[in-house]
C-alpha cells in the first residue's frame, strides 16, 4: 500500500494497492481514503477487479476507485460494473476507445456492483 496524497488534519485523501494486496490486512487504513487506486500490473491480471467488487461490496467503501497501471480501453465496461469511478489511460485515442467500449455496453443481465439485480428483475426503462 503506497499513500500518494498527503495526510491532512488526520484525513486520508488517497493510497495506491497493487492488485495482489489482501484487503483485509490494510481495510482499516484506507476505508477512510477518499480515493482508491488500484494497480495493474499487466492486461490479464483481473486481480483488481476482485478488489473493487470486495471494497464496494463487503466493505461499502463510497469513496473514488480509480484504475491505474496497465488499463486496457476494452477492460472499462467490466471496471465499471466492478464498481470503479475513474481510469487513468495511456493516451486519449485510448480514452476514445473506452468511451466507445462504454456507450456499447450499457445494460446486462447479470448483477452487478452498480446494479446488484438481475435484468429480469429490473423495471423496464
Amino acid at each position: 500500500m503506497e499513500d500518494f496524497t498527503k495526510q491532512h488534519a488526520g484525513e486520508l485523501h488517497g493510497v495506491r494497492l497493487d492488485g495482489s494486496v489482501e484487503i483485509e490486512d490494510v481495510i482499516d487504513q484506507v476505508k477512510r481514503a477518499a480515493l482508491i487506486a488500484i494497480s495493474f500490473a499487466g492486461f490479464a491480471d483481473g486481480r483488481g477487479l476482485s478488489l473493487a467488487v470486495l471494497l464496494r461490496s463487503r466493505y461499502d467503501y463510497r469513496g473514488e476507485l480509480r484504475a491505474v497501471g496497465d488499463v486496457l480501453p476494452d477492460w472499462t465496461p467490466y471496471m465499471l460494473r466492478s464498481g470503479f469511478d475513474t481510469f487513468e489511460l495511456s493516451d486519449s485515442k485510448a480514452a476514445e476507445t473506452a468511451i466507445a467500449c462504454m456507450q456499447r455496453m450499457t445494460d446486462h443481465y447479470q448483477g452487478s456492483v452498480i446494479h446488484p439485480s438481475p435484468r429480469f428483475r429490473r423495471s423496464s426503462d
